[in-house]
């Protein structure tokens, strides 16, 4: 892909596609709202089918190089992964909105594989800076905030400030990445616009997650790691003081001083489910979980005020709702994204960038059941998809400082 091609506009037959990728943030405000959700993939769907039939549906553009018999494997998986939560939730409990929030991400990325356009990339960044900037647009205004106990936290257009800190993380790597991490103006202003919206969130998990994203770009820059893990200890080290002598909830709205009142609850919640859950279940309940609302009804039954409170961790909610199968079947789904990504030859300038989005992906994995939402897992099946489009080209991963010298992380490209 030439620097032309980069910018390059949607062809007629690719218009559907293209904006649907351009709304796809717009869309998250709403995505819990099932005629939304089914809306959305049924714009995904025409979209693809307008453009395979447009260019032939035998013809493939090949700019990717992508190994054709991988896909076929992709949509088996899905039909198995699909059938098997359905017989868990006909067994046990569920709904099928949960089966198939948990399945769109693998449905997501083959959709988009299958439509393989040029501009695609360029929908991708444009939704992340629409996303960031639409966020920022509400700062000022009081539909954006909510009071999360007795703290004020910023959330954007979005239901929870998870959702919006871990979508604003995403959505800067997606421009950096398709920036050729270069500090431009324009990425240096969408970075202040996250760091603000990000702290006033209050998500610490996404602290990490954000500091995972300028951390890797800084590297791609030409940032020494080690010089960056100084960096962060002495940050940490300078925090922990601070913290020692004022109350951090006077600046920073959580109170670091109560686990509870830290973590939100989820020290109880995870208590309770190994304790009263997993170490109570029998061998096929270890192997095959307890049905979609498990962890819920877990709680719920076992703590006194009989409120139900879901996992707040992935981990917990596959082993509690799917078993070890169900979280196998999660992992070989996102191996066989990840082959396929590979699929499509060397992407030099993507060095290191899926092990980031996975890294982000599991890590906010420990506070929320991110298996389960689309705001979490649509991300990163984006960002493989846009690796597997996004071929090398030497006049744009010229720059900057040689960063392409990156080492390969675990999942980065040679």
């Amino acid at each position: 892909m030439t620097t032309a091609n980069r910018l390059a506009l949607p062809t007629f037959c690719a218009i559907p596609i293209f904006l649907a990728v351009c709304l796809k943030s717009g869309v998250d405000a709403f995505y819990e709202v099932n005629s939304v959700k089914y809306l959305y993939f049924f714009l995904l769907i025409f979209g693809v089918f307008f453009l395979r039939t447009g260019k032939g549906f035998m013809q493939q553009r090949g700019s990717s190089g992508g190994v054709s018999n991988l896909q076929p494997m992709l949509w088996i998986f899905i039909v198995v992964y699909f059938s098997f939560l359905t017989m868990i939730m006909m067994l046990h409990n569920g709904t099928p909105q949960m089966v198939f929030k948990i399945v769109s991400p693998f449905m997501f990325f083959g959709l988009l594989v299958a439509a393989d356009d040029e501009s695609l990339p360029l929908a991708f960044a444009a939704g992340a800076a629409l996303n960031i900037l639409a966020n920022a647009a509400m700062l000022p205004l009081e539909q954006g905030w909510v009071y999360w106990g007795n703290v004020r936290t910023f959330k954007g257009f979005y239901l929870f400030k998870t959702d919006l800190s871990y979508s604003l993380a995403t959505s800067l790597l997606v421009f950096a990445a398709w920036s050729r991490y270069r500090p431009t103006p324009i990425f240096l202003g969408l970075t202040l616009l996250v760091l603000i919206q990000v702290l006033l969130s209050n998500s610490r998990m996404n602290y990490l997650t954000l500091f995972i994203v300028l951390g890797f770009v800084a590297i791609k820059n030409g940032a020494k790691p080690l010089t960056l893990a100084m960096y962060a200890v002495f940050l940490c080290g300078l925090g922990g003081v601070a913290a020692y002598l004022y109350d951090p909830s006077k600046v920073v709205g959580f109170d670091t001083s109560n686990m509870g009142s830290f973590t939100q609850g989820r020290d109880r919640i995870f208590q309770v489910l190994l304790k009263y859950g997993l170490a109570n279940y029998g061998p096929l309940e270890l192997l095959f979980g307890k049905g979609l609302y498990a962890d819920m009804l877990i709680y719920m039954e076992n703590v006194s005020d009989g409120a139900a409170h879901g996992a707040h961790n992935d981990y917990l909610f596959q082993l509690t709702t799917q078993g070890i199968f169900g979280l196998t079947m999660s992992f070989i789904g996102w191996i066989i994204l990840y082959r396929i990504t590979k699929s499509g030859g060397s992407r030099r300038w993507a060095s290191g960038l899926a092990f980031t989005a996975f890294l982000m992906y599991y890590v906010q994995a420990l506070s929320v059941n991110v298996s389960v939402y689309a705001l979490k897992t649509w991300p990163l099946a984006l960002i493989l998809v846009m690796i597997y489009i996004i071929k090398d080209d030497p006049e744009l991963d010229a720059h900057p400082a040689e960063a392409r010298k990156v080492p390969d992380l675990a999942m980065g490209y040679r």
